[in-house]
C-alpha cells in the first residue's frame, strides 16, 4: 500500500482544523520561503506590461469615481431654518497650564462642531446630526454613487446616558434631564457644542450642552467629560450671571460671564486623583438672545482640597464660526484639508504630553480608581457582556427561590440599556408593596470578570462590594438572604467534564482592587477567606448554575470564555488581549515549521 508523505500529515490538520487566517498565514509562509519559484511562476504566465497598464486604468477610474462621490456628497443639505442657530464649525484653539507641583502648559489648534438639537439632517455634506440614513458597508459604499454621511457627523447614541434613545439628541436630553428630576419643558432651545466625529472616529474630551429658557436666555450647562478610558462623568451646572469688567472691547463689557464650581469626583487624568474641585468660567456663545455670531471661550480651573489652582484649562474661538450651508466645494475642500488632521491628532497629543510630564516633568502616576456611581462606566466586552446575562438570570434565580418578601433592584455597567430591572420573590408579588429593597449597582464591568472567580456569587459580590468598589450593595444583611436553591448538576459528557475541572483547578480569588482616595471598611468575617480556600477557590456556584439552567450552545461558549479569562491571570498579566496575542505568535511559530515542512 502506497504512503502519503508525513510532512502531510500537519498540512491536513491545518486545511481541516484550521482557521481561514492559519491558511492565509500559511500559504504566505510558503510563498516566502520559495519566493524565487513564485517569481518564475509569475513571470512565465503574467505579463507585467498588461498588469502594470490594467492596474495604472484601474486606480484612474477609481480615483475619478471617488471625485464624483466628493463632489455630490458636499451638495447634500437638509433645512435648519426652524431653529434660532444653525449647525456651525468653531476654529477654536485648547491650553492647558498646570500650576504645581511641576509647571507645564501646552496648547495646540481644536476643531468645535454646534449643532441645534432637534435638528435632524446633513448640511452641505459637512456637519449631520441623527441623521437617521442608514450606512452600508465602507467597501461597498466606495462603490455608490449615493452620497453616505457627512464628514463630520454628531449622533445621540454617543451622549449623555449609554444607548439609543428615539429622538436622537433631543430624545437623550429630554431623558437625561426628566432622570434629574428637572423639567426638561423649561429648556425651549439647546445647542451642542462638541468634537465631533471624523469618518467615524472621535475623541472628544468635552461635549458642552447649551440650555436656554423660552426667551432665549442662557439658563442652564451641561459638562460631558469623557475620559480615555472610555469612561463619561456627566455634570449640570447652573451657573451664576456676573458682568465682566475686564473685557477690553466694547462689544464684551455687555457680555456676560457665568460662573459654576463643584466637587470632582471623576478620573480624568493619570497625574491628577479624584480630590479636588472645579470652577467653570464661560461666556454664553450666542449672546444676546441667540442673535450674535458664535465664539467659544469657556476656562475650567481645577483646584485642589486646599483651594488652590491645579489646573487651568481653556478652550477659546480663534476666528470667525463657520456655517457650512455658504460654503462652495472648494471652499470645503479646503476647509478639509486644513483640520481633518485635528481631531485626529487629539489622542496622539495627550499621550505626548503626558511622556513629558512623567519623565521631564517628574510627575507622580495616580492609577486609575474604578468609577464611583455618579460615573458611566465603559463599554463592557463581550465577554463581559456574556456574563452578565448570565449573572442577570442567575439573580432571578436566587431571588425566585428566596422565602421573604424580597425586591431587587438590579442596575447593570458597561450595557448599551442600564435601565434598572426590578427582580421580586413570590413572597413579595403576594405582599403588596410590604417587601424588602435591596439595590444592587454594578460600577463597572470589569465586575463580571472578577466575581465568576468566587466559589459562592453572594460571597463574591458581598467582597467586591467592601473591597474591590466594582459593585455598590445597598444592604449586606438582605444580600445574606438569598441562597442556592437548585440541586446536584447532571452528568456532562467526557469533554464538559475536563473543561468543567480545568476551570475549577484554574480557578483563584481576585486581588482587591486599590483605592487610595477612598478607604474601604473591611468586610464581615464571614466574607474574608482563609487557607486553601483563598489561593484556590475551585467550583463556583455560577457554573453549576449553568450546568443547571443552561443550553448546550450556551455551555459550550461558557467554558472557553472563562478559561480564556482565567489563562490570562496566571500567563497574561491578566489582560486576554495579551494572552490573544500570544496564542497568535504561538500559530504563527507552528505554521512556520510546517510550512518548512510542506514546502
Amino acid at each position: 500500500m502506497e504512503s502519503y508523505p508525513l510532512p502531510l500529515l500537519p498540512l491536513g490538520l491545518v486545511l481541516f482544523f484550521g482557521r481561514p487566517l492559519d491558511i492565509i498565514i500559511l500559504f504566505s509562509f510558503g510563498i516566502y520561503q520559495n519566493w524565487e519559484v513564485f517569481q518564475e511562476f509569475v513571470n512565465a504566465y503574467l505579463n507585467p506590461t498588461i498588469v502594470i497598464d490594467s492596474a495604472i486604468a484601474a486606480t484612474a477610474l477609481f480615483y475619478l469615481f471617488q471625485l464624483t462621490r466628493y463632489i455630490l456628497g458636499l451638495k447634500r443639505i437638509s433645512s435648519s431654518d426652524n431653529f434660532p442657530i444653525k449647525p456651525l464649525f468653531f476654529p477654536c484653539r485648547t491650553s492647558h497650564v498646570r500650576m504645581f507641583p511641576s509647571k507645564h502648559g501646552f496648547g495646540y489648534s481644536y476643531l468645535l462642531t454646534g449643532v441645534p438639537v432637534g435638528w435632524e439632517g446633513s448640511v452641505g455634506g459637512m456637519i449631520s446630526e441623527d441623521d437617521g440614513k442608514e450606512q452600508a458597508p465602507w467597501y461597498l459604499r466606495l462603490f455608490s454613487l449615493n452620497p453616505g454621511g457627512a464628514w463630520y457627523t454628531v449622533n445621540g447614541d454617543d451622549y449623555l446616558d449609554r444607548g439609543h434613545v428615539e429622538g436622537g439628541l433631543q430624545g437623550k436630553l429630554r431623558k437625561y434631564l426628566e432622570g434629574q428630576d428637572i423639567d426638561p419643558n423649561q429648556y425651549a432651545h439647546a445647542y451642542l457644542v462638541t468634537a465631533a466625529r471624523f469618518l467615524g472616529y472621535a475623541s472628544n474630551p468635552l461635549s458642552v450642552w447649551y440650555l436656554y429658557s423660552s426667551s432665549r436666555e442662557l439658563s442652564a450647562l451641561i459638562l460631558e467629560v469623557n475620559n480615555t478610558f472610555d469612561e463619561r462623568r456627566i455634570y449640570f451646572v447652573e451657573p451664576d450671571r456676573k458682568s465682566a469688567p475686564n473685557s477690553f472691547t466694547p462689544s464684551r463689557l455687555s457680555k456676560p460671564r457665568y460662573t459654576s464650581a463643584w466637587t470632582k469626583d471623576f478620573y480624568v487624568s493619570v497625574f491628577n486623583s479624584r480630590a479636588g474641585s472645579y470652577s467653570l468660567a464661560a461666556y454664553d456663545p450666542f449672546f444676546p438672545n441667540l442673535s450674535s455670531p458664535g465664539t467659544i471661550n469657556s476656562t475650567v480651573t481645577l483646584s485642589s482640597p486646599e483651594g488652590k489652582a491645579k489646573l487651568i484649562a481653556r478652550i477659546y474661538s480663534v476666528d470667525d464660526q463657520i456655517d457650512p450651508a455658504t460654503m462652495s466645494v472648494w471652499q470645503k475642500t479646503r476647509f478639509l484639508v486644513s483640520w481633518w488632521w485635528v481631531g485626529l491628532a487629539t489622542f496622539p497629543r495627550t499621550i505626548q504630553q503626558a511622556v513629558i510630564i512623567l519623565f521631564r516633568k517628574k510627575l507622580p502616576w495616580v492609577f486609575r480608581p474604578e468609577p464611583k456611581g455618579s460615573t458611566i462606566a465603559r463599554h463592557a466586552d463581550e465577554t463581559e457582556l456574556f456574563i452578565e446575562s448570565i449573572f442577570r438570570r442567575y439573580l432571578r434565580e436566587l431571588v425566585g427561590n428566596s422565602q421573604d418578601a424580597l425586591r431587587i433592584r438590579y442596575i447593570p455597567a458597561g450595557l448599551h440599556d442600564i435601565s434598572p430591572e426590578v427582580i421580586m420573590s413570590s413572597s413579595a408579588q403576594l405582599a403588596e408593596g410590604e417587601a424588602d429593597e435591596l439595590e444592587i449597582r454594578v460600577l463597572t464591568p470589569i465586575f463580571y470578570s472578577r466575581v465568576i472567580r468566587y466559589p459562592d456569587l453572594p460571597d463574591g459580590i458581598m467582597t467586591e462590594h467592601h473591597e474591590s468598589s466594582t459593585i455598590s450593595i445597598s444592604s449586606t444583611d438582605l444580600l445574606s438572604k438569598l441562597e442556592c436553591g437548585w440541586q446536584e448538576c447532571p452528568p456532562l459528557a467526557l469533554r464538559g467534564t475536563l473543561s468543567f475541572k480545568l476551570i475549577s483547578a484554574l480557578r483563584t480569588r481576585p486581588a482587591p482592587i486599590v483605592c487610595l482616595d477612598e478607604p474601604k471598611s473591611p468586610p464581615p468575617a464571614s466574607t474574608i477567606p482563609s487557607g486553601k480556600e483563598a489561593s484556590q477557590a475551585g467550583a463556583s456556584s455560577l457554573d453549576d448554575f449553568v450546568r443547571m439552567h443552561s443550553s448546550a450552545p450556551e455551555q459550550k461558549e461558557y467554558t472557553p470564555r472563562l478559561l480564556r479569562l482565567l489563562i490570562a491571570e496566571h500567563i497574561a498579566l491578566g489582560w486576554a488581549e495579551l494572552l490573544d496575542l500570544e496564542i497568535f505568535v504561538m500559530r504563527c511559530l507552528a505554521l512556520w515549521m510546517v510550512a518548512r515542512a510542506v514546502f
